[in-house]
């Protein structure tokens, strides 16, 4: 689920209106930086009306207005995972969320959800999301625990590959590169998993195969989410010895083969919390 898809039937003269009360006591840019910052610390609400102020003083700026109400939906759905019965629609929340933690890298945040859904469910899915978060805090031990927890009928590629970095950072590389050997990607691989095995070939020294996965990793990426996993690579520990290599840098060149949709970023409305009710669905 992209979180930012649940705007598109909001109607900019409302919400507009909705931004009058708050103080203008700073500039539009200084009361940004206090939103980010506040979100950096988990306190969402208060980062709301940081951004509408944002929003109120720079009507031009689009991106302040995005931002606020990015920000009051993740709330919203913050909200919802609280009261939500119905278990297919708690986890699409909670998938929603724990993307958008990530996105921003509120790492306590993420930690907390992913282990509350990993609680929940008990499938190798939210186990991977809870690795995936636990090496991200540096805490290869308990990602290693986490991955270790799942039967060998319950593994997966992404699991696995998760499992082969979680080994490498607990210097366990013989071991880590047994684990490599045995992941197998198909062609409908998706990115997510693309991009966790070349981390785990970038991390076992098989460099070839790990600038080849990360390739196709990004061919597959949404446009719009590309420059989220680009940033993501630069910044990685596992591709640190690779960072200035000419392979490198012409893989960071790569441009996504996926078409979206210009409304939402998704690649169909199938998907969107908002088919229906735009113009494009209808």
């Amino acid at each position: 689920m992209v979180v930012r898809g649940v705007f598109v039937a909001w109607c900019l003269p409302v919400v507009l209106l909705t931004l009058g009360g708050y103080a203008n006591a700073e500039t539009a840019a200084e009361a940004y930086g206090r939103g980010n910052a506040l979100l950096q610390q988990g306190e969402c609400r208060q980062a709301i009306e940081a951004f509408a102020t944002a929003a109120r003083s720079d009507r031009e700026n689009r991106e302040y207005l995005s931002r606020y109400m990015l920000v009051r939906r993740v709330v919203q759905l913050q909200e919802a995972l609280e009261t939500e019965t119905d278990p297919g629609r708690w986890e699409h929340f909670a998938r929603a969320l724990e993307h958008f933690y990530r996105t921003e890298r509120m790492h306590d945040a993420a930690l907390a959800l992913s282990r509350q859904k990993y609680e929940r469910l008990k499938d190798a899915r939210s186990a991977a999301a809870l690795a995936e978060t636990q090496l991200a805090m540096h805490l290869p031990s308990d990602a290693l625990a986490t991955l270790e927890s799942l039967g060998a009928e319950e593994a997966t590629p992404a699991t696995q590959a998760l499992l082969a970095i979680a080994l490498t950072r607990v210097d366990r590389l013989d071991e880590a590169k047994q684990v490599a050997q045995g992941v197998e990607l198909s062609e409908k691989t998706g990115p997510g998993v693309l991009y966790s095995a070349a981390r785990m070939y970038a991390a076992t020294g098989s460099t070839e195969r790990a600038m080849h996965t990360l390739r196709r990793c990004f061919e597959r990426v949404s446009p719009s989410q590309l420059d989220v996993f680009k940033e993501h690579a630069r910044n990685c520990g596992d591709f640190a010895e690779l960072a200035t290599t000419p392979q490198f840098v012409a893989v960071l060149k790569t441009e996504s083969k996926v078409r979206e949709s210009k409304c939402s970023g998704g690649t169909t409305c199938a998907g969107c919390p908002s088919r229906g009710k735009c113009p494009s669905a209808q």
